[in-house]
C-alpha cells in the first residue's frame, strides 16, 4: 500500500449518524489497513492493549498499517478506564492530531479509543466534562474498532465508562459511535480461559438486562434474544475448548448483546457490578455474573405493581419467559439455579477480595450503586430487599 495514493482527510466537525462499516471474519483484522487506506489517513493513533495487541494476533496487520500512514502506539493506561489516563491520552491526541484513531483489544481500550475521539476538543477542564455529562455527538477523527475479546460489545455501544477514583460515569452520544468495526473471531481465542469466561458471561448478562430493561424495544430485544440464541450453545465450549465455531458464536453473540445494550442500556447487575470491580478486584463480568442469578431469581417473585413506571406486565412476563428459555429451563427459579452452574462450570464462583463480612460489602455497594442504571431495573427494590439480595449472592461463592 502506498501512502501517497490516500486523499487528505477533511477535518471538519461532523456527527457520524451513519452505520458503521462491519467487516467480519477471521482474519479480517488484516483488512484494517485497506479501510484506513479508503478513510484516507496519514496519521493513526492506534490505542490497544499493552499485551493484548500481541498476543490476539492484531499486530500482525501493523506492517501494512505502517505502510500508509505514521502510526503513534498508545497503551499506557489502566483496565478500567480512569480518567487521569483520558487526560494524558487527550494530550498525546493533541500534540500527535491523528487522523484516525484506532481502537484494539477489550472494552477499556475500546471505551477509551472512543472517549478520546469525544473529549478532542473540550474546552472545560476534563473532571468538569465527565461530571457534567459532556455531549459527544460530533468529532473530527474518524474511528476504528477492533475487539479482542468476545464480551463487552463496546464496539457497537454509543457509550464509555471512565471513572473519577472510584466514582462511575458513562459518557455517551454519537460521536463514539465507529467508522469502521473489524469482527475478527480469531483474536479472541488467545485470551486465558479466566478472562474468555468473565468476557463471554458479560456478554450474557447484557442480553439477559436488555430483555427486561425498563429501556427496552422490540429491536434492542430482538437483538438480545439473538444474542442468547448464539451463546448459551457456544460459551462452554469458548471457554475450555475453543474451536473456530465456538469462535465465531461467541464473537457474533456479543457484537448483538452490544447492540442490544446500546438501546436498552443495562440494569441492577451491571450497576452493582462498577463497585465490585473497582474495590475488591473481580474483573467486570465476573462481578456482573454475581448477582445476576439472584436478580432472575427476585424478578419472577415480586409482584407487578412493584414494575417500574413504563414497564407492563405482559413485556415482563415475556422477556422473562425468553430467559428462561434461553437457559434451557421451564421455570425461573430452575434458570437462576442454571446460571449459577454455568458460572461455576466457567470457574468464575470465586468471591470478591476482601476480608470484610459480606453484609460490610453490602453496605458499601448499595450506597455507591449506579442510581441511573437502578432507574432502568423493571423491579423496584428497596434498599433492604438489594442489600439482602447482595449478601445472598455472596453466600454463594466460594472464598
Amino acid at each position: 500500500m502506498s501512502a501517497n495514493s490516500a486523499p487528505e482527510v477533511k477535518r471538519d466537525r461532523r456527527v457520524n449518524a451513519a452505520a458503521p462499516i462491519v467487516a467480519y471474519g477471521d482474519r479480517s483484522v488484516l483488512r484494517v489497513p485497506w479501510h484506513i487506506q479508503a478513510l484516507g489517513a496519514k496519521r493513526v493513533l492506534l490505542v490497544c492493549g499493552r499485551k493484548s495487541f500481541d498476543a490476539s494476533g492484531a499486530s500482525a496487520m501493523l506492517p501494512d498499517l505502517e505502510s500508509i500512514a505514521k502510526v503513534h502506539r498508545w497503551s499506557d493506561f489502566a483496565p478500567n478506564t480512569d480518567s487521569a489516563d483520558l487526560r494524558n491520552g487527550l494530550g498525546i491526541m493533541r500534540e500527535f492530531e491523528p487522523d484516525v484513531v484506532i481502537g484494539v483489544g477489550g472494552g477499556s481500550a475500546l471505551d477509551m479509543a472512543k472517549l478520546l475521539c469525544g473529549f478532542r476538543d473540550i474546552a472545560d477542564d476534563v473532571l468538569d466534562g465527565i461530571r457534567s455529562g459532556f455531549n459527544t455527538a460530533t468529532r473530527h477523527e474518524r474511528l476504528v474498532l477492533v475487539p479482542t475479546t468476545s464480551g463487552s460489545g463496546a464496539e457497537a455501544t454509543n457509550f464509555a465508562v471512565v471513572y473519577i477514583g472510584h466514582e462511575k460515569y458513562s459518557i455517551g452520544g454519537d460521536g463514539m459511535r465507529p467508522d469502521v468495526i473489524a469482527l475478527d473471531p480469531t483474536l479472541a481465542v488467545s485470551g486465558s480461559p479466566y478472562q474468555r469466561a468473565t468476557s463471554g458471561i458479560d456478554a450474557v448478562c447484557q442480553a439477559i438486562e436488555s430483555l427486561w430493561a425498563v429501556g427496552a424495544t422490540n429491536r434492542s430485544r430482538h437483538f438480545a434474544r439473538t444474542a442468547l440464541r448464539v451463546l448459551m450453545p457456544a460459551i462452554e465450549r469458548f471457554v475450555h475448548d475453543p474451536d473456530p465455531e465456538s469462535a465465531q458464536a461467541m464473537c457474533i453473540g456479543s457484537h448483538f448483546a452490544g447492540r442490544a445494550i446500546d438501546i436498552s442500556r443495562t440494569t441492577a447487575a451491571h450497576a452493582l457490578s462498577y463497585g465490585i470491580t473497582k474495590n475488591y478486584g473481580l474483573s467486570h463480568g465476573h462481578a456482573v455474573a454475581l448477582t445476576t442469578p439472584a436478580f432472575i431469581a427476585a424478578h419472577a417473585a415480586l409482584p407487578t405493581n412493584r414494575l417500574q413506571p413504563g414497564v407492563t406486565p405482559g413485556n415482563h412476563e415475556r422477556a422473562m419467559r425468553t430467559i428462561v428459555a434461553a437457559l434451557g429451563t421451564s421455570t425461573a427459579a430452575q434458570a437462576s439455579t442454571r446460571f449459577r452452574i454455568l458460572t461455576r462450570a466457567l470457574g468464575l464462583m470465586r468471591r470478591p477480595d476482601s476480608d470484610m463480612p459480606p453484609e460490610l460489602i453490602a453496605d458499601q455497594l448499595i450506597t455507591t450503586v449506579n442510581a441511573e442504571r437502578l432507574a432502568n431495573n423493571p423491579m423496584q427494590f428497596t434498599a433492604v430487599e438489594l442489600r439482602n439480595l447482595v449478601i445472598d449472592s455472596l453466600a454463594e461463592q466460594t472464598p
